[in-house]
Parts: C-alpha cells; sequence; structure tokens
C-alpha cells in the first residue's frame, strides 16, 4: 500500500491504527481499496471485504459457543432448540439456515457476525464494555474493528453444508471420517460420486473442510441482516486424531478456536474517549439502534435516548416523609425473615423465571451482589438487577431484553418477601 495514499493516521504499533474520528477510518478503508484496484486493475478478483466491531479491542475473537462454555454440548443445545420450537425450523431448507436462525435470536452456535459495511462495523466498536474490574464495572475499554479480504461462500457449499450439519451431531470421541461420510451421504450433502472420490484421496477433502473456516454470504431472510449487511464467519477447526492403520478411522473432536487468523493482522483501534463523538457522526448519517435493529424494543429504545439527550431539567427524585419510630418499626418487621428463607425465595422465583441453562450463573449472580437488608434499599436493589443483567448477557442475550427481564425477577422476589414477612 502507497504510504502517500494513505490518511494520516496515528499508530502504535504497525499493527494498530488509531481512529480518533470517522472521516480518517473511512479514508483509510477507501485508500486500501484503490491500492486494491491498482494494484490488480479492473479485472479483481471475487475476494470481499468482511468487518467485524468488538467493544473492547482486548477480546478475542471466538464464536459464541466457545466463548460461552458451550462447546462440548453444542448439539444438545441446538436440537433442544428445534425440539421446543419445530414449526420455527421446519420452512428453513438447510442446516445453515437454522444456524443463523438460532444465532439470530440469541442462542451461542459456531457462527460469527461480520458485516459488509465498515459502518456498521465502527458502530458496534463503539458501544460501552460493561466488565467488572477489580470489584468496580468499567466501561472505559477501546474498542476494535477487525477486517478480511477473503473469498466467500454461499450457504449451500458443499463446506458450509458439511460444518453446519456437524454441529448437530453428537461428537463423543467414537465419530471417525468414514462414519461422517457415511452420515453427510445418507443426508444428501455428498454424492456417492463425491464420496468414492474423497475416499479414493484419503479423505483430504473432508480433512481440509472440517479444519477449516469459511465466510459465508446468508440468505437474506430477515431485516436485521438487511440492515447490518449481515455475514458470517462459520467457524470449523475440528481435530482430526489420525488412525495410521485405516484413516477412515481416525477420530474426529471439537476443538476451541480463535478466528483472529482469519482478519488482517491490522486493527483499528477506537479509543474509549472518542466512541460518544463517533457514535454522533454514525447518528447523522442514520448508523444508529434504531436504523440498524428492526425489532420494536430497538426502536423505542433509539427514540428514548434521542429524547432523553434534549432533557434540559431533570425532577427530583420522590422521597417519602416516614418518622424515624416508624421507619424502625417498619425495618424490625421485616427483619422476621430470615437469610435462608430470602435464599429460597430466590431460588423458587429463578427456577419459574429463567431457563435451567442460565440458572446458576443467575443464582450466583445475585447471591455474589445481595447486601445487608438489600430489599429495602433502591440502591441495593439496582445492584441486584445489574448483576442479573451482567449474568444474562454472558448468555448472548441482548442487553435491552436481559434487563428487562432482571428487573421483572428482581421485583418479583421482593414481592415474594415482602408477603412472606406479612404472612408471618
Amino acid at each position: 500500500m502507497e504510504k502517500q495514499d494513505m490518511p494520516e493516521l496515528e499508530e502504535i504499533n504497525e499493527n494498530e491504527i488509531i481512529v480518533n474520528e470517522l472521516n480518517d477510518y473511512l479514508q483509510f478503508i477507501s485508500s486500501m481499496r484503490k491500492d486494491i484496484k491498482k494494484e490488480e486493475g479492473e479485472e479483481q478478483d471475487a475476494q470481499r471485504f468482511f468487518f467485524r466491531g468488538q467493544a473492547n479491542i482486548a477480546w478475542d475473537v471466538y464464536p459464541g459457543v466457545f466463548r460461552e462454555g458451550f462447546w462440548a454440548t453444542e448439539s444438545q443445545l441446538i436440537n433442544e432448540a428445534y425440539l421446543r420450537n419445530p414449526t420455527e425450523f421446519k420452512k428453513l431448507d438447510t442446516d445453515f439456515e437454522r444456524l443463523a436462525k438460532l444465532q439470530h435470536y440469541g442462542l451461542p452456535t459456531r457462527l460469527l457476525d461480520v458485516t459488509s459495511n465498515p459502518l456498521v462495523a465502527i458502530y458496534f466498536a463503539c458501544q460501552s464494555c460493561r466488565e467488572i474490574i477489580v470489584d468496580k464495572l468499567s466501561e472505559a475499554a477501546d474498542g476494535a474493528v477487525l477486517f478480511s479480504r477473503a473469498y466467500s461462500k454461499g450457504c449451500n457449499d458443499l463446506d458450509v453444508s458439511v460444518i453446519s450439519h456437524l454441529a448437530n451431531m453428537d461428537i463423543s470421541g467414537d465419530l471417525t471420517l468414514e462414519r461422517l461420510l457415511d452420515e453427510l451421504v445418507e443426508q444428501g450433502i455428498y454424492s456417492d460420486k463425491i464420496a468414492k472420490r474423497c475416499r479414493e484421496n484419503d479423505y483430504k477433502s473432508l480433512i481440509d473442510t472440517l479444519q477449516s473456516n469459511h465466510f459465508v454470504i446468508s440468505n437474506m431472510n430477515n431485516e436485521r441482516l438487511i440492515r447490518q449487511s449481515g455475514l458470517f464467519l462459520l467457524v470449523g477447526k475440528y481435530n482430526v486424531i489420525k488412525n495410521d492403520e485405516s484413516l477412515g478411522e481416525s477420530t474426529i473432536q471439537v476443538a476451541k478456536s480463535s478466528a483472529r487468523d482469519d482478519f488482517d493482522k491490522r486493527v483499528f483501534r477506537i479509543p474509549a474517549d472518542k466512541k460518544k463523538d463517533i457514535l454522533e457522526e454514525l447518528n447523522f448519517y442514520n448508523v444508529n439502534e434504531g436504523a440498524l435493529f428492526p425489532e420494536l424494543e430497538h426502536q423505542m429504545t433509539y427514540i428514548k435516548h434521542s429524547q432523553g439527550n434534549k432533557a434540559t431539567k431533570e425532577p427530583g427524585l420522590f422521597s417519602p416523609l416516614v418518622f424515624e419510630s416508624e421507619e424502625r418499626a417498619q425495618m424490625a418487621k421485616q427483619k422476621t425473615i430470615t437469610d435462608d428463607e430470602i435464599l429460597q425465595i430466590i431460588d423458587s422465583v429463578l427456577k419459574k423465571s429463567v431457563n435451567k441453562l442460565l440458572y446458576d450463573d443467575c443464582r450466583i449472580a445475585i447471591e455474589d451482589s445481595l447486601s445487608v437488608d438489600w430489599y429495602l434499599r433502591e440502591t441495593k436493589t439496582s445492584r441486584v438487577v445489574l448483576a442479573l443483567t451482567d449474568a444474562m448477557g454472558k448468555h448472548n442475550i441482548p442487553r435491552y431484553e436481559a434487563k428487562r427481564t432482571a428487573d421483572i425477577i428482581v421485583n418479583k422476589i421482593i414481592e415474594e418477601i415482602q408477603n412472606y414477612s406479612k404472612a408471618n
């Protein structure tokens, strides 16, 4: 890339490009494209750009099934979703389309969201990063935009069909290359001719499929994908344990693998203190929550935030007048409930309110955030809601949905505690 053609962007090192303004970012990408055109001429090959925005540059690049610890139960997770909602998936023709639908609704899969639109990528890179650092909630993390120029595949491509189908299969250590080949023929993914050629070539084509990641152009069958110019990176990278006596008896194992190497070594770093300014500029170009997320909840959130910024004077908080003696009497009455009884109520409400896959994380999050008389203090109640929201967020539940659910659960727990105290 010719240096004189590139915009003046600060670099921490040769692989990190600092983005302080949106215009610099777009100029850099435009310059890359011009250099490629100059080198390859008008007849450029079929490679295309893929972008991914992440709110924290320190995060590795894992799809949800690895990031959230579900890799050992991937097939059970997927098949339970199919069993619970059969009509939702019956109309979809391919395993990949079903995986994409699961991804859309928040189930951890081996799909990684990417986009062909660099503006969408930097929007996600500029989101706040909520993490607990030394017992404090921190949002001051630099964002990152990763990019790649690579060949893409369609959702009906043979490699894509193999990996998508394998995600549905129980891999418990006895799945061999030959057994997988038979399964692929039985499911109509491989023809007898392709399977025969695969065996004659020592399964090399199948092994290459299993040990590769694939950028996939999905069917634009939902509005969110269209608005976000959404594409996917389908992560394969299965281990193949070679059997020297019979290559067909080599076993296939699930392996956790970062997808960082599928992207360019260079990365755009968005400083935390520049995120707000860049988001405001993106909003001018109609790249915002309201434009990228068609769901009604997101539309309302965008309206709330855009109008909230116009507020001029905040009203005072309601504070009931309570005489000291009355307050003490109320506290004493509430304290008739023991800590063990409170934990039993929490356990009961959670079991009725959340999926069993979320239960353990949610219970731990609530218990770790409890303090004395927490259910009598709004500030302490808010801390419990925040902890529960973060716990659900780890399971790829959208933030707005996790917060709403957490509010309902915590209010129900408090209501049950109050009812129990009155009854006793």
